[in-house]
């Protein structure tokens, strides 16, 4: 993104990310950046004064000292012909590195996990790539803070009335 016209600090709560697309990710420092397609700002985020929620541009999640705790991909390619699979009894479950996970992953849910020590964890739900059979994943992410940037706000939400 080569302009970031609106930033916000640990504001992940008033931000949903439900249907949301990673499309890259990149490591520096000590910081993960996720970039998204889109994310939508909730009418309570302090740099939304539209009093509704609405949609963005590319947006950026940037994770200041992070940690990944866990990066699982529910893996489904052995399981043929079967319209209902139960995932506890029938799918292996497998580590996968967070920088194949992340690609077109698409956020069902996230939910904060706890915070401790000046740290926060969150967990990320969601359908990863083609690649994985757009299988079930989902990752924990350990972090002191949290910057999220985005471009422009350009509408209202898909789940605001319009």
């Amino acid at each position: 993104m080569t302009y970031i016209k609106f930033t916000s600090e640990n504001t992940l709560d008033h931000v949903s990310l439900h249907d949301c697309v990673i499309y890259a990710i990149s490591f520096k420092n000590q910081s993960l950046s996720v970039l998204f397609e889109h994310i939508d700002v909730l009418s309570t985020h302090p740099r939304n004064n539209t009093g509704k929620a609405m949609y963005t541009g590319k947006a950026i999640l940037k994770f200041i000292d992070f940690e990944i705790l866990e990066s699982f991909l529910y893996d489904t390619s052995e399981i043929e012909g079967k319209k209902r699979i139960i995932v506890e009894g029938e799918v292996q479950k497998r580590v996968i590195d967070i920088s194949e996970l992340l690609i077109d992953f698409e956020v069902l849910k996230n939910e904060e996990v706890q915070t401790q020590d000046n740290y926060c964890i969150h967990r990320f739900d969601g359908s990863t790539s083609l690649k994985y059979n757009a299988d079930f994943g989902y990752w924990i992410i350990k972090y002191k803070t949290l910057i999220i940037e985005w471009d422009e706000l350009i509408d209202t939400a898909w789940f605001e009335d319009r």
